[in-house]
């Protein structure tokens, strides 16, 4: 076992409950980035603070940041993938539990390695086809891929 894995196990709750206040209070917006390949399958991941879900690559919109130059920091941080902004396609603005502006991308499948770039934020990626979807996804995934196909 990795100890990143072990630490970060034992500080899930701590950070999660953080996260939690943390959003509820400042209502931090998100970007989130739908990643295709050449085979049409889009790529998940599971954050170590996170609830298990496979969820869309990204995060937190910083102060002053536009939601495009999060969503390109984000894929470099959790992904190690250096994107220009040209590559990103605005798809929409999401409202859950936050707001969560939606891009996507299209790189080719070896262009991302599925062992993770940040492992103290990234535990897991893997492609899916949209038809096979893993049962414990993220809600936010869904709703982003249902308003992909709105836009098509």
């Amino acid at each position: 076992m990795r100890l990143y894995y072990l630490i970060g196990g034992l500080l899930r709750p701590m950070r999660l409950a953080y996260f939690y206040v943390y959003n509820v209070i400042f209502q931090t917006p998100r970007a989130r980035v739908l990643i295709w390949n050449e085979n049409d399958e889009v790529l998940l991941v599971r954050n170590w603070a996170g609830q298990s879900y496979w969820a869309l690559p990204g995060g937190g919109v910083k102060r002053k940041e536009r939601p495009i130059g999060a969503a390109k920091r984000e894929l470099y941080e959790e992904l190690g993938l250096k994107l220009p902004l040209q590559e990103f396609v605005y798809v929409a603005t999401l409202q859950d539990q936050y707001t969560a502006w939606i891009y996507t991308v299209t790189i080719l499948k070896d262009d991302v390695s599925l062992t993770p770039h940040n492992p103290w934020e990234i535990t897991d990626l893997q492609w899916f086809s949209p038809k096979k979807l893993p049962a414990d996804l993220s809600p936010l995934v869904p709703h982003a891929l249902m308003n992909l196909s709105k836009s098509d």
